[in-house]
């Protein structure tokens, strides 16, 4: 069976599930600060995975008369708000609170059988290590988008180190060292949930393809047999990992609309064969103008974007 990219999603939603139940029976257990962010940690996870595989079924949706670019961008609006929820709750719940234990020297005394939990807490890294390597072979196997698979890359690399120290916590089974190691967790968690709202950000507000794809689309113009120039090239996200370009070039001034037809078939075929993200190419093809090689500086600001 050939794998897609929603399966290590859905993986991700099912262990992640797990991983809150037996956090929670292991915090009861032991009251562990570091336990009870994991718990957290663990429910932006879940959330995180949610919108990701809200995002695939969106951006496969037929795209309507309404929506004539699809819903994709669904992903990025419910991750927006997953990230300001997790994020504010995570200050409120965790971080305000440990400030508020320590300052009142309060006391909260880890269950003696802390160090025998650590193992359950570092078992659940498995789950976290078994949907990383699947996602990572998928990308380098090209069966997945990497907007979708590498935020939970990310999400796997946080819940592996956060599941270490709350391990480390318990083996200690000290409070300060239970209350900073808490800390950062939350601190991770809260970083990364600002990670996803900023991405989210960005595609909402339609950034552009990447650099690379960019230039791209400028050295196959420039190889097509009649083409002069390059005089701008415009990308928009439209979709999870689509784009829409627009790239105004220049023909020879003598050509027929016979010959500027046949480049135009020949461009946009070329780049849709060797670029399939982009989903919507607008040629606008003008006669030579002033000044010559454009393409030249078109790309030396491709470099600083």
């Amino acid at each position: 069976m050939r794998l897609d990219e929603k399966h290590p999603i859905l993986i991700s939603i099912l262990f992640n599930i797990v991983a809150i139940m037996v956090k929670a029976a292991i915090f009861s257990n032991t009251l562990s600060r570091a336990v009870y962010s994991e718990i957290f940690h663990s429910i932006g996870d879940t959330s995180n995975s949610l919108t990701l595989y809200i995002g695939t079924r969106a951006s496969r949706a037929k795209p309507s008369p309404r929506y004539p670019f699809g819903v994709g961008k669904a992903l990025y609006l419910s991750s927006l708000f997953s990230s300001i929820i997790l994020g504010g709750s995570i200050f409120y719940m965790i971080i305000a609170e440990n400030l508020r234990i320590y300052s009142s020297a309060e006391i909260h005394v880890i269950a003696s059988g802390g160090h025998l939990y650590w193992l359950y807490m570092l078992a659940l890294s498995l789950f976290d290590t078994a949907t990383l390597i699947l996602s990572v072979k998928m990308m380098r196997a090209r069966e997945g988008r990497s907007i979708v698979l590498a935020p939970l890359v990310l999400e796997d690399l946080m819940g592996i180190s956060g599941n270490i120290m709350a391990s480390a916590s318990l083996i200690l089974s000290n409070t300060i060292a239970d209350l900073v190691f808490s800390s950062v967790i939350a601190f991770i968690t809260l970083a990364g949930s600002i990670h996803i709202g900023y991405r989210s950000i960005e595609a909402l507000l339609g950034h552009s393809a990447p650099k690379e794809v960019i230039a791209r689309i400028v050295k196959i113009s420039l190889s097509i047999p009649g083409v002069v120039d390059v005089n701008d090239v415009k990308t928009m996200l439209i979709d999870p990992d689509r784009y829409l370009a627009i790239v105004q070039i220049e023909v020879k001034e003598d050509m027929t609309i016979k010959e500027v037809e046949e480049i135009k078939e020949e461009i946009v075929d070329s780049i849709k064969k060797n670029l399939p993200e982009i989903q919507y190419l607008i040629l606008d093809i003008v006669k030579p103008k002033e000044p010559a090689k454009s393409y030249v500086s078109l790309l030396r600001e491709i470099k600083e974007i």
